[in-house]
């Protein structure tokens, strides 16, 4: 995005929206030609901006100049060895500078989260060494996310996706590091309690593509664009940041849990854990080809073929 266009539409209409909290994410927004200059700009409208980075390209000048304007940084990190982040995200010279890069944002207090999505590159044990990493370097949480069957995981879920085993012995290797200074966010585990599913959070937190579409959920787009989808992206995109300068009344008017129902089936019906059970992810639904209102059923504990699998649950992401 240029940054005239930040400046003069992109911030304005944000602001018009009531978003008081902006990620800026990519791609790797920090080799934007004015990544500072926009970072300043959400700054003076008095916006808070937290960074999501995959630390081989942010220098020293960056780092100081993010904590005189109080941003934080999350960064992503794969495995905690060459052969597996480096693999995982193309270069492995690349998990060397990034390790030195977080060492020096834990050194400098922006560094908030390492964000993670475990793969077969890794070995179980390198997800231990990367929370015990994390809270070394004053890292405020770790978020497991593995792939999905929707945007880049599509084609890469059925060669570098951990098996349900794996995910297990994963879980049990990185829960003891969960606590007050550290928390542990395990996206989509498997749910061996059988705890009832987390809700739908599609309109409180919105997500603006570079080409200037604005949607109430990204996962719900990049899960519309899958082959097995029954619904079109176009049905949660509200509108485009640069042309539409009517976008607060839209996201307004669109209430995404007033034109569908989640856990609108016999299943989630007929469930002792209804009243107490979000029903999952709709983006999930769409993915697996279903409608959203079915059964989130990679997740559900009250699906039988799931306690072969190894029930899975889906918890709220840390702010």
């Amino acid at each position: 995005m240029p940054l005239a266009e930040v400046v003069d539409k992109v911030i304005p209409r944000l602001d018009d929206s009531r978003v008081r909290r902006v990620t800026l994410t990519g791609g790797e927004p920090t080799i934007h030609p004015h990544f500072l200059d926009i970072v300043r700009a959400f700054r003076a409208a008095g916006m808070d901006v937290g960074i999501c980075t995959n630390a081989t390209t942010l220098n020293n000048v960056q780092i100081a100049a993010l904590v005189e304007m109080g941003v934080h940084c999350n960064v992503s990190l794969d495995g905690f060895a060459a052969d597996s982040h480096g693999r995982f995200r193309g270069d492995r010279a690349s998990f060397a500078v990034t390790v030195a890069t977080v060492e020096k944002l834990g050194r400098a207090g922006i560094l908030q989260g390492l964000l993670c999505t475990p793969n077969t590159l890794a070995q179980n044990e390198e997800y231990a060494r990367l929370c015990a990493f994390a809270r070394a370097n004053g890292a405020r949480y770790v978020l497991l996310n593995p792939l999905g069957s929707m945007g880049r995981g599509v084609k890469s879920k059925a060669k570098l996706a951990k098996t349900t085993l794996h995910m297990r012995e994963i879980f049990e290797l990185t829960a003891p590091f969960d606590g007050p200074d550290l928390d542990i966010a395990h996206i989509r585990f498997p749910n061996t309690e059988a705890r009832p599913l987390a809700g739908c959070e599609a309109g409180t937190i919105i997500y603006v593509f570079t080409p200037g579409e604005v949607t109430v959920c990204p996962y719900l787009v990049f899960a519309a664009r899958t082959p097995a989808s029954r619904h079109a992206d176009t049905e949660f995109i509200v509108g485009n940041i640069f042309t539409d300068p009517d976008l607060a009344a839209r996201l307004d008017d669109y209430r995404f849990h007033d034109r569908y129902l989640v856990g609108a089936n016999a299943t989630c019906t007929a469930c002792s854990l209804s009243s107490g059970c979000g029903k999952g992810c709709p983006a999930a639904v769409v993915a697996a080809g279903g409608r959203i209102g079915e059964v989130d059923a990679e997740q559900c504990p009250a699906i039988e073929e799931n306690h072969a699998e190894g029930r899975q649950l889906l918890p709220l992401m840390p702010a």
